[in-house]
């Protein structure tokens, strides 16, 4: 794909989702090195970024009922997949601890995020003329890259891997692969941001489990 008239190569992959670099406190307990976890997300200009631009478009204009449904639920509630999938095998979702493990993950996730300052799908598409059919919602309006659904998910899946190992390892990856495909199917994230997410997701998981394991309570 050309570059569009009028808009250099450098200009474009200077885009990004804010033009402000703002970096939030993180807990004390972060003691590794959070900006080389990921490496760069593809620019903008790249062929990786177009291909996906592309495929975003097509998934997006070709939505049934059934991701519509997907996609919803995802935007709003990732917790309620894990919690039937509990109750299948007699286990209480461990919530209480969810919620303190990823209230110090949150602002580390931010940070990434506005440190990378990848734009979202929608403001490229715009410029290369590829049509992108965003449903628009309140979850979307940080930078893309990582997703921050698809860290969430994934966080989970690794808690309760490492607490439940009689959940069956499948049907945990399954859902989060479901809500990587929804971030997509809702058209504001690309392939590469939900990959990006399952790095980043197992990688603060393996520095900060052993450091928070003695605050988890099995309520079973």
């Amino acid at each position: 794909m050309n570059i569009p008239h009028g808009l250099s190569k450098s200009k474009i992959d200077s885009i990004g989702y804010d033009t402000v670099y703002v970096e939030r406190p993180i807990s004390d307990i972060i003691d590794f090195d959070w900006k080389n976890i990921l490496t760069s997300p593809p620019k903008n200009t790249s062929s990786t970024t177009i291909e996906e631009l592309i495929f975003i478009a097509r998934e997006t204009q070709n939505r049934t009922k059934k991701d519509i449904d997907l996609l919803s639920k995802v935007d709003v509630d990732l917790d309620t997949p894990f919690i039937l999938l509990c109750n299948k095998y007699g286990i209480n979702y461990p919530q209480h601890y969810i919620n303190l493990f990823y209230d110090i993950v949150h602002p580390l996730l931010i940070n990434t995020k506005n440190y990378w300052n990848r734009a979202r799908p929608k403001q490229l598409a715009d410029i290369y003329g590829i049509n992108i059919d965003v449903i628009v919602t309140d979850t979307h309006h940080t930078a893309a890259y990582p997703s921050g659904h698809t860290v969430y998910s994934s966080l989970v899946a690794n808690i309760l891997k490492d607490l439940y190992p009689k959940i069956p390892i499948k049907e945990l990856d399954n859902i989060v692969l479901e809500t990587a495909k929804a971030r997509v199917l809702q058209g504001v994230h690309y392939p590469t941001d939900n990959k990006a997410s399952l790095i980043f997701s197992k990688y603060v998981f393996n520095q900060l489990n052993n450091k928070l394991r003695k605050y988890y309570n099995d309520p079973t």
